[in-house]
């Protein structure tokens, strides 16, 4: 009996913080580890270069100005002033560079929407923007909420804040009623191709048509949303004949995939993980982003890139890969894809979705994770790593 007993206490299950290991795990009220982190190094799997050209693609959406990181203090017994830093764009940078550092030029970075504040500097974001290397970026709600001077017409504004961007900022559903002027021809594309080693992507910006609801009357006069159903697939198909490869589509006001999950497992919303293969747990109900995927045919686009929600997308949704995190200068969503040499396509079957990364100055000792919506007193910091690499954050790059 002695030795059954000592025989049932080693085989016991241990539940915490710190020796929980799998992402899954995450998902039980037993806490985390490495909760938005990657903290070690990948497990590289080879490629068939013959085949296969593989890519990553980086996304941000919603910064909406967040240009410095959030402060969180960290008390402990002895009162030391200690503080956790979240997001900004030196971080942002920081986390890109080890990115580009791990996928070198397959690598792609956009940015789905929503990176303006309506009262900050505009021309200093797109400059910090041009700084962080964006490939291309679409316009979301927060590009409708500027405030500016009412003698001058939100196109011409458009074309002022646009005309030093290094990427291309994308529409292809906004028109004006009472004019001839089109956005496209002040600084916005409809859509645009960019090669990248080698596969020529094409991306385009939409907005959904609920979006006018919530854009201020002196902003929206004479403006009107058209189905973007209808310009995603004529772009797509002006994309294809041109010879875009792979087509990302960018759009507004996302889908909530958390709350519900969140309810049946008993955890905060931001602790929810997904099986990236399913989508049962989000919110379709009278959603206009998922009417809109609805709409399109089948291989119009290949990846999805939304802004619009504070929440985590990491699922396959009407079988395209759609990506969103909670954004405001704190997260970056990733995925991998497999390009087919040979068929040109997508291999959807390989795409890897993941989940998001949180950019954290540094980590919580115990967690290594800058997780902050539990009990963070007492805890030691530590050096932020991504892939095995320690994340430098330099100063913020001096406007010019």
């Amino acid at each position: 009996m002695k030795y059954l007993i000592i025989l049932a206490f080693f085989i016991m299950p241990f539940h915490s913080c710190t020796t929980t290991r799998k992402m899954s795990d995450n998902q039980t009220p037993k806490g985390h580890f490495r909760l938005y982190t990657y903290p070690t190094k990948r497990l590289v799997e080879k490629v068939d270069e013959n085949k296969y050209k593989k890519l990553t693609f980086v996304v941000s959406n919603d910064f909406a100005g967040n240009i410095n990181p959030t402060f969180y203090p960290i008390k402990n017994r002895f009162n030391e002033k200690r503080v956790l830093k979240i997001g900004g764009i030196p971080a942002m940078r920081a986390y890109l560079d080890i990115f580009r550092e791990e996928f070198k030029e397959n690598l792609v970075y956009v940015d789905a929407g929503s990176f303006l504040h309506p009262e900050d500097n505009h021309s200093f974001t797109i400059f910090l923007y041009n700084y962080l290397g964006v490939d291309a970026a679409a316009l979301g709600l927060n590009e409708f909420l500027i405030n500016r001077n009412s003698t001058i017409n939100y196109p011409a504004y458009i074309q002022e804040i646009t005309k030093k961007s290094k990427f291309k900022i994308l529409n292809s559903n906004v028109t004006y009623l009472l004019s001839d002027i089109q956005l496209q021809n002040k600084g916005i594309a409809s859509h645009t191709i960019k090669e990248i080693n080698g596969i020529k992507i094409g991306f385009i910006g939409a907005l959904t048509q609920n979006l006018s609801k919530k854009i201020p009357d002196q902003n929206i006069n004479g403006l009107h949303i058209e189905n973007p159903a209808k310009n995603v697939i004529l772009s797509s198909n002006t994309l294809r004949r041109k010879g875009a490869q792979i087509i990302v589509l960018m759009a507004n006001s996302g889908i909530n995939c958390s709350s519900m999950l969140a309810e049946e497992e008993s955890i905060i919303e931001e602790k929810v993980n997904f099986n990236t293969k399913e989508s049962k747990f989000c919110d379709t109900h009278n959603n206009e982003f998922y009417k809109l995927l609805q709409q399109l045919p089948p291989q119009t686009v290949d990846l999805v890139f939304t802004s619009g929600e504070e929440n985590k997308v990491a699922n396959k949704i009407l079988g395209y890969p759609v990506l969103q995190s909670p954004g405001k200068g704190k997260f970056f969503s990733w995925v991998e894809v497999y390009f087919d040499k040979k068929h040109n396509l997508i291999d959807r079957a390989k795409t890897k979705i993941h989940q998001p990364v949180q950019l954290c100055h540094s980590f919580l000792q115990d967690s290594q994770d800058c997780f902050t919506l539990e009990g963070i007193e007492d805890n030691e910091l530590i050096p932020a790593t991504l892939f095995g690499k320690k994340v430098n954050i330099g100063p913020l790059p001096r406007f010019q």
